[in-house]
C-alpha cells in the first residue's frame, strides 16, 4: 500500500506553482532588498549633499560676517581720521584768530599814527588833537585801541600761552586717533586669522551636528585648505598683511608710495578717499557746483563779537567771500609747508594728476589745515601811488595783513588761486618729509619768547630798533606812498613758519582692503598657472575675486549603515545587505567565472562610497540697482550657495569631474554638475 501510493502521488500533477512561488519569492525579495538598499542609497545622497552645502554655507557665513566686521572697523577708521582732521582745524581756527585779532589791533595801529607818533607827525598830530572835536575824537580812537590792546594782552594771548592747545591736542589728543585706528586694525587682524582658522577646517562642527557616522574626511580637509586660500587671497596684503603675516597695526603704510601702480599707494587712497568724502564739495564745475571745498568758515559768521566791535564785523563782512578754511588729509610730497614763494598748498587741488594723488585720491600721508585771510583798505595802487595799505598779490605776506597772495598765479590759471598762501596754516607731516612734527604758521611774538620751535624770529623793529608792541607779535614797517616819501609805519602781525614739533603724523595706518585682482590663481593646482596677476581687475570667471567655499566629501557603503546612532533622521539598510561584507562571489560553471554582487557603491572614479562636492561663495551686493566693484568699507557681504560648474576656473578638481562624466552627459556638464 506505501508502495502503491507513494507511486501515485508521484504520478500527480499538483504543487507544480511552488516551485515558480519559491522563485517569484527570491526574484520578490531580490526586488525588495533592492528597493530598500535603493531608498535607503537616495536618502543618504540627500544628507550627505545637504551637509556638504551646510558646512559650505557655514563657511561662507563665516567669511561674510568677517568682511562686514572688516567694514565697520574701516568705517570707525575713517571717522577717526575724520575727528583728527576736525581737531586740527580747531587748533588752525583757534590760532588763525590769534593772528587775524593781532593784526585786526595791527590795522587800527596803523591807521592811528597819532597814537604814538613819531618823526613828522610829532607836530602835526600836536596841532591835530588842537582842533576842536577832532581832538576828542583822536583820544577816543586811543582808548579804544588801548582797550583792545589789554584785551590782546590780558586775555588772548595769555589764555592760550596757558591752555597750550596746540602741543596737547597735536601731539596727544590727534595721535590717539591713529592709535585707535591702529587697535581697529589688530581686531581685524584677529578676526582674519579665526576666521581663517575655522574655514580651514571645513567647519567640522558642522558636519559632525549634520552626520556623525562620517570618518575620516580627507576630500573635506582638501577643500578647506583651497577654501583658505582663497580667502586669504581675497585680503591685500599690502594693505594689513595675510593671515600667516599680519601686518604691525600701529606702522603707518608707506608714506613714499604714491604711484598709481603701486598697491600701497593705491590702498591708501582708498581710505583717503572716504576720509576727505565727508569735506569735499563736488567734482566738477558750473552753477551750484563752485571749485573748491566746502569746509568753509567766515570768522563773521563765527565769531560771538561784542557790540562795541561792531567795527570789526564790518571789516571782515566786507572781506572778498572765498573760502576762509581747509582741513584734508594730504599725500607725499604735497604738504610741503615751506616758506611762500614754493608752491606749497595744495589743500584745494582737485585734479589728480598721474602719480600725483591730489585731490580725492590724497593718500593721507599728511594733514593740512589752513585758515587764510587777507586785509586791503583799498586797492594796491591809485594812479602813480602805492596805498599803503594794501598789499598786491605779489608782495612779501611778512609785510602785509593776512596773506595777499591770492590769485598770484591767475595770469596763467586760475584753478589754483590758493596756492601760495600759507598764512595761517597747520602741516602735520610723516617723517620722510624732513620736518618731524610738522609745521605750523602763528604768531611769533617775544616777552617772553614764544612758540618754541625752529623758524621762530621776534617781530621787526623800526629804523631806530625799537618795537613798543613786539609783546603781543606785532612787527613794524615803513611804507611808501612813492619813491623816497615814506610818511607811514603800518603794523603786522608776525606769523611764521614754526616747526615746533606739535604736529606729527606718521600717516595712515593698515587695514582690511579688498582689491578685485586675480588673486586665486595662485590658489590653483598647477604650477604653470603662475603667480596671482594683479594689474587687472578679476573677471566673471574668477568671480571678481570674492572667495568661494569648497566642501567635498565622501561616505563609505560602511558608513551609509550608521552604526552610531544620531539624531538627524538617519536610518540603516543593514538588514537588506548581502551580508557584513557587503560582497557575494558565485562560482559558475565555467573556469575561473563567478558573478560578484557588491554593495559598496562605487561611484566615482574608483573611489568606494558616495561623494558630494558643494560651493558656497562670499560675494557683495548692494540692495538696489547699484554697479559697485565689491570693497571692505561697506557691510554688504553676503553667503550664498553657487553652482559647481560656474566656480571651475577656482577648483582644478571641477575639471575633472566633468572629464569623468560618461557620453553624452560630458556634452553638458553645467546640467550635471549643479550642486
Amino acid at each position: 500500500m506505501p508502495t502503491r501510493a507513494l507511486r501515485l502521488a508521484m504520478k500527480r500533477q499538483e504543487g507544480q506553482a511552488l516551485v515558480l512561488a519559491l522563485l517569484m519569492m527570491l526574484v520578490l525579495s531580490l526586488a525588495v532588498l533592492t528597493t530598500v538598499n535603493l531608498g535607503h542609497g537616495v536618502h543618504e545622497r540627500v544628507r550627505l549633499q545637504n551637509t556638504s552645502d551646510a558646512a559650505a554655507y557655514s563657511m561662507a557665513a563665516m567669511e561674510a560676517r568677517a568682511f562686514n566686521f572688516y567694514a565697520f572697523a574701516n568705517r570707525a577708521q575713517a571717522s577717526h581720521y575724520v575727528s583728527a582732521m576736525v581737531w586740527q582745524s580747531v587748533l588752525s581756527f583757534l590760532y588763525f584768530s590769534e593772528a587775524f585779532l593781532v593784526d585786526v589791533y595791527g590795522v587800527m595801529k596803523s591807521l592811528d599814527p597819532c597814537a604814538r607818533p613819531s618823526g613828522l607827525w610829532v607836530p602835526l598830530c600836536e596841532a591835530l588833537r588842537a582842533v576842536p572835536y577832532l581832538g576828542e575824537i583822536l583820544g577816543l580812537i586811543s582808548q579804544v585801541l588801548g582797550v583792545f590792546r589789554g584785551f590782546l594782552s590780558g586775555v588772548v594771548l595769555p589764555a592760550l600761552r596757558v591752555a597750550d592747545p596746540d602741543r596737547y591736542v597735536g601731539r596727544s589728543l590727534i595721535p590717539a586717533h591713529r592709535v585707535m585706528n591702529g587697535v581697529l586694525a589688530a581686531a581685524s587682524t584677529a578676526v582674519m586669522r579665526s576666521t581663517l582658522a575655522q574655514v580651514a577646517r571645513t567647519t567640522s562642527e558642522v558636519i559632525a551636528a549634520n552626520d556623525p557616522n562620517l570618518g575620516p574626511r580627507d576630500g573635506a580637509t582638501s577643500g578647506g585648505a583651497l577654501s583658505a586660500c582663497l580667502f586669504n587671497r581675497a585680503h591685500m596684503r599690502e594693505a594689513n598683511g595675510d593671515a600667516a603675516a599680519p601686518a604691525n597695526p600701529f606702522r603707518p603704510l608707506l608714506p613714499s608710495a604714491v604711484r598709481d601702480s603701486d598697491k600701497v599707494s593705491r590702498a591708501k587712497r582708498a581710505m583717503g578717499a572716504v576720509a576727505n568724502a565727508s569735506r569735499f564739495a563736488c567734482d566738477r564745475t558750473g552753477p551750484g557746483c563752485p571749485r573748491g571745498w566746502v569746509t568753509d568758515r567766515r570768522p563773521a559768521e563765527l565769531w560771538p563779537l561784542p557790540p562795541w566791535l561792531g567795527f570789526v564785523r564790518t571789516l571782515l563782512e566786507h572781506q572778498p567771500e572765498w573760502k576762509w578754511g581747509q582741513t584734508r588729509m594730504l599725500s607725499t610730497g604735497l604738504a610741503k609747508g615751506r616758506p611762500w614763494r614754493t608752491d606749497a598748498n595744495f589743500i584745494r587741488d582737485w585734479a589728480d594728476a598721474p602719480d600725483a594723488p591730489m585731490a580725492m585720491m590724497a593718500q593721507g600721508d599728511n594733514l593740512g589745515s589752513d585758515d587764510l585771510y587777507q586785509v586791503k583798505l583799498g586797492p594796491p595802487r591809485v594812479g602813480g601811488f602805492a596805498n599803503p595799505f594794501s598789499c598786491s598779490a605779489h608782495d612779501d605776506p611778512a609785510k602785509c595783513w593776512g596773506d595777499p597772495q591770492k590769485g598770484r598765479n591767475d595770469d596763467s590759471s586760475r584753478k589754483l588761486p590758493y596756492r601760495y598762501m600759507l598764512k595761517t596754516s597747520i602741516w602735520a607731516l610723516n617723517d620722510a618729509e624732513g620736518v618731524p612734527g610738522g609745521i605750523h604758521y602763528r604768531l611769533a611774538y617775544v616777552s617772553p619768547r614764544w612758540p618754541a620751535g625752529r623758524g621762530w624770529a621776534a617781530p621787526r623793529t623800526d629804523a631806530s630798533g625799537a618795537n613798543s608792541e613786539a609783546s603781543i607779535g606785532l612787527s613794524v614797517f615803513s611804507r611808501c606812498v612813492s619813491s623816497g616819501v615814506c610818511p607811514f609805519q603800518v603794523w603786522i602781525a608776525n606769523v611764521l613758519g614754526i616747526e615746533d614739533g606739535n604736529h606729527p603724523w606718521p600717516g595712515v595706518v593698515p587695514f582690511s582692503h579688498f582689491e578685485p585682482g586675480q588673486f586665486e590663481q595662485a590658489c590653483r593646482a598647477s604650477p604653470r598657472d603662475g603667480d596671482p596677476n594683479s594689474s587687472r581687475a578679476a573677471g566673471r570667471a574668477e568671480e571678481f575675486n570674492q572667495p568661494s567655499t569648497w566642501v567635498k566629501l565622501r561616505k563609505s557603503a560602511a558608513e551609509q549603515r550608521n552604526p552610531l546612532a544620531d539624531a538627524t533622521g538617519a536610518g540603516t539598510n543593514a538588514p537588506a545587505l548581502l551580508n557584513d561584507a557587503s560582497t557575494v562571489s558565485i562560482e559558475l560553471a565555467s573556469p575561473g567565472a563567478a558573478l560578484t554582487l557588491d554593495d559598496s557603491r562605487v561611484k566615482f572614479r574608483d573611489s568606494p562610497g558616495m561623494n558630494v562636492v558643494s560651493r558656497g561663495q562670499t560675494y557683495y551686493h548692494r540692495p538696489g540697482n547699484w554697479a559697485e566693484m565689491p570693497n571692505f568699507f561697506n557691510p554688504y557681504w553676503r553667503p550664498r550657495l553657487a553652482s559647481v560648474w560656474q566656480g571651475r576656473a577656482s577648483s582644478p578638481e571641477v575639471s575633472a569631474l566633468a572629464e569623468a562624466l560618461p557620453p553624452p552627459l560630458d556634452e553638458t556638464p553645467q546640467r550635471f554638475l549643479t550642486h
